[in-house]
């Protein structure tokens, strides 16, 4: 009995560690949605990029467009604003990413409760 509780407080604790380690990286993901909405919103409006605010978020959302740069190339609409086929791509694998992490916190979140009351039962 005594070894069963010990092996059900080391998983609860590992999923406890676990959900804990996928809520921060879905909180990543939806920071690096907002700014890359952010960005691609601002670049289709054709933004000012000498504003701090603007430029702050063209460098933010630069860095989570990093792996998607290069896929599609960006469409001049007019002489200061542009479409960037590749910002939009990357909102939506952010976005898919993210819903797969929520899906997984769900998970985790039902496991925990699980083992919660299979300890109380102990």
């Amino acid at each position: 009995m005594a070894k069963s509780s010990q092996t059900s407080n080391s998983t609860l604790s590992f999923i406890k560690l676990t959900r804990g380690l996928v809520w921060l990286v879905y909180a990543y993901t939806v920071i690096a949605i907002v700014f890359l909405v952010l960005g691609f919103v601002l670049l289709l409006l054709g933004a000012n990029a000498d504003v701090p605010f603007v430029h702050f978020v063209y460098r933010i959302a630069a860095e989570f467009l990093q792996p998607f740069r290069g896929i599609f190339p960006p469409h001049q609409i007019s002489d200061r604003s542009y479409f960037s086929a590749a910002g939009l791509f990357a909102i939506v694998m952010y976005s898919f990413f993210s819903v797969a992490l929520h899906s997984l916190i769900s998970y985790l979140t039902l496991k925990q409760a699980q083992y919660d009351k299979e300890l109380e039962r102990l």
